[in-house]
């Protein structure tokens, strides 16, 4: 009798400790996803310029090679379903199709602000993942 209680509340406790543990990692993930979503979210609708607009692109690369997010052959981002994934594209004046962060990244940072970092541009569309609601692509346009 007296092993069977212990044995009860030693279950009990166990999944207490279980259920809290992963209410906690639960909320961490909330906080981190709204910290990187106010991050993004704070170029929606602003006139940046294109040095700024340089920096979210380190970001975003930064944080795709942290969370391994593979490319193909081609070197775009594979979308398997990975919600870490967060992509970028950039409507330019002159051009009329819409660049991808990966011919970005392939023509380097320093190209890019050479080019566009005194040029204008505004993020018009902002994408979320619907599971997580964190932020999955970012759209601008040079204005």
């Amino acid at each position: 009798m007296k092993k069977t209680v212990i044995a009860i509340i030693t279950i009990v406790l166990v999944l207490t400790v279980v259920i809290g543990i992963n209410i906690y990692s639960y909320q961490q993930r909330l906080k981190t996803i709204s910290k990187n979503n106010k991050t993004y979210e704070s170029f929606y609708n602003v006139e940046v310029l294109g040095t700024d607009v340089a920096s979210l692109i380190n970001k975003i690369i930064d944080n795709n090679t942290k969370n391994n997010i593979k490319k193909d052959e081609k070197g775009k981002y594979i979308e398997d379903n990975n919600e870490n994934l967060i992509l970028l594209n950039i409507k330019f004046l002159e051009i009329d199709d819409v660049i991808p962060i990966e011919s970005l990244e392939k023509q380097g940072g320093d190209r890019f602000i050479k080019n566009f970092g005194a040029a204008t541009f505004k993020c018009t569309k902002i994408e979320y993942y619907e599971n997580t609601k964190g932020v999955k692509s970012l759209y601008f346009e040079e204005i």
